[in-house]
């Protein structure tokens, strides 16, 4: 075993790095006993930056400094750039793409595992392929006819026009926006305008999102701002989830790809930051050349758990003059007025104005946005007892009285309480066994993590047979068919209510308080938004945005203000090279 080995080795001990990463290193040795240290080094790096949603790593910014804090003897310091860039290309383990090979340098140094870099290049193909497909002309009175027919023409709705304009004439449209700012319904306007102004027929027309939280999300938005439309709709199709769309099943091909097209003339995605690039990959892959899609999301959010940043991409493509034509950003808020303590809050987040961020908390209304510190561990239990858990007590309490799923469920998303992290002090798993030890009356560590009627739950692991999907969220009631027995109800994204017995459920969690990733695609009246006791790596600017966002009406921060502030102060911005990738018209890909 090598030296370098030992040392991932003894860093994964430390915590610093999976295992994972020391497998792949441990991999790349074997099928290449000669590879410079330095090979497996960046190989380790790659790896482990994958499982944290990176799809590459930039060279120059590792190298010269410390792989990993915490290392003592500097087996794991990297070599200048020049001395690696060589090494890694002089070896047999890493190629420039035009062949499979483990790892693959661009010209520009960056890192990629082969199929990450492959879907890559896959993904930029086909959103060319999309960009440059020509619509047939629509008559321009038709066109405006139909502007005034579905928009008014007051300066709020200028973008929401202008997205309609373009959805007409373009095959690939991104609408950005941030929560209020009307993109479902103006992708609802869309909707009716395409099937009066072009060859897109009602019953080819699918809608989906990433989640099934998110695509009950879409149902509900969808059939509210139908009912406003002033002329009605042929049809309003149902949303699901894109895993559901494209029949993804495990260890299988999904149903529908490049050899089997769906069936649709126009596809529409909501909450497209939260898909990744393997996922967007297969969904670009799936859409027939000729159908126009259509991408819904925040740029600014968050981007997905899995690797890549495709919607942040394609918009950066866009602002570059790459994508000129696909992308629209609405501006215009409808919930938040421009004295709104949310909205104003979550702008200053945005642009990583901290000065201004805190200052809204001495302005505004607690009621509607609150910081609150919390000095000691001994804080968090008196602020859940007080702030919190009667909620849950109300949630228990129906749910032994034998309330209505549907009343359940609706109890259940009036109050959303997001961490930062999963682990640790104030992490998904500190405050759930906190709230759960405080509702069964025992001691947090007696607590054995049980069900128990009243408990919400959050689905872990795809279950394509179930239909229950990552992410879907659940309340646990009675089995009425079997006593003494429990179930859990969800409602799917055509409201139906189903139950399934707690030993049927795929992998799943106690769920009175998820990350802010789970919590993408959701709103609640009122979110708690817990940060840790310390900064940490996985605070940004973009996670608080997120989970700021998905309140309605109230939002409390506890934590620190020094936390708060380099939260706000980091970028979670990823390195891809799908942006770039999209600038170049010819490249050999595989």
């Amino acid at each position: 075993m090598s030296e370098v080995i030992t040392a991932l080795q003894k860093a994964t001990r430390a915590g610093a790095l999976s295992e994972t990463a020391v497998h792949f290193a441990g991999l790349l040795e074997r099928q290449d006993p000669t590879a410079d240290p330095s090979v497996l080094l960046a190989g380790a790096l790659a790896a482990e930056r994958a499982l944290a949603g990176d799809v590459c790593i930039e060279l120059a910014s590792i190298a010269d400094g410390i792989a990993w804090e915490g290392d003592s003897d500097g087996d794991l310091v990297p070599p200048d750039l020049s001395t690696w860039q060589q090494a890694l290309r002089r070896c047999s383990l890493v190629g420039d793409g035009g062949h499979l090979s483990p790892l693959v340098l661009t010209d520009d140094g960056k890192l990629y595992l082969y199929r990450y870099y492959a879907l890559e290049c896959r993904l930029a193909e086909a959103i060319g392929r999309h960009a440059r497909q020509v619509s047939r002309p629509v008559d321009a009175l038709s066109l405006a006819e139909g502007l005034d027919t579905f928009f008014s023409d007051d300066p709020g709705s200028a973008d929401q026009r202008a997205a309609a304009a373009k959805a007409v004439d373009q095959h690939l449209l991104v609408i950005s926006g941030g929560p209020g700012t009307g993109k479902t319904a103006t992708v609802v306007r869309i909707l009716a305008l395409v099937q009066q102004l072009t060859s897109v027929r009602p019953e080819r027309i699918l809608l989906c999102a990433p989640t099934g939280k998110a695509a009950a999300r879409l149902r509900e938005v969808l059939a509210d701002a139908t009912e406003m439309l002033p002329e009605p709709l042929q049809r309003v199709p149902q949303p699901v989830t894109v895993h559901r769309l494209l029949g993804v099943r495990p260890g299988q091909r999904p149903r529908y790809d490049a050899a089997r097209p769906l069936p649709c003339d126009l596809l529409v995605l909501d909450e497209a930051s939260m898909v990744d690039l393997s996922l967007m990959t297969s969904l670009f892959d799936a859409v027939p050349q000729e159908a126009r899609l259509i991408l819904l999301g925040d740029r600014d959010q968050l981007s997905s758990v899995e690797a890549g940043a495709v919607l942040g991409d394609i918009c950066r493509a866009a602002d570059q003059g790459t994508l000129p034509e696909a992308l629209i950003t609405l501006r215009h808020n409808w919930r938040f007025s421009s004295a709104s303590a949310l909205g104003g809050f979550a702008s200053a987040v945005r642009e990583g104005d901290i000065s201004q961020a805190m200052a809204w908390f001495g302005s505004a209304d607690p009621a509607e946005l609150e910081l609150i510190g919390v000095p000691e561990a001994a804080g968090i239990d008196t602020l859940l007892s007080d702030r919190v858990l009667p909620h849950f007590v109300d949630l228990e309490r129906l749910a032994l009285d034998g309330a209505p799923a549907e009343t359940l469920l609706a109890k259940r998303d009036e109050v959303m309480v997001l961490c930062a992290h999963r682990h640790g002090p104030r992490g998904v798993g500190d405050i759930n066994a906190r709230i759960q030890a405080s509702l069964r009356h025992v001691p947090r560590s007696s607590s054995d993590g049980v069900a128990f009627v009243g408990m919400p739950l959050i689905v872990m692991r795809n279950d394509s047979v179930l239909g229950l999907y990552n992410g879907d969220i659940g309340i646990v009631v009675p089995d009425r068919d079997n006593p003494g027995g429990m179930q859990a109800v969800f409602q799917d994204a055509k409201d139906d209510i189903r139950a399934i017995s707690l030993g049927r459920l795929p992998e799943y969690e106690a769920a009175f308080a998820f990350t802010v990733h789970k919590a993408q695609g959701s709103q609640s009246a009122a979110v708690t938004l817990i940060l840790p006791e310390k900064v940490s790596p996985i605070l940004s600017r973009e996670l608080v945005y997120t989970g700021a966002t998905r309140a309605q009406d109230s939002l409390q921060v506890w934590g620190s203000p020094e936390v708060l502030s380099a939260a706000i102060e980091r970028s979670a911005r990823r390195p891809t090279g799908l942006a770039k990738r999209l600038q170049r018209s010819k490249r050999i890909c595989p």
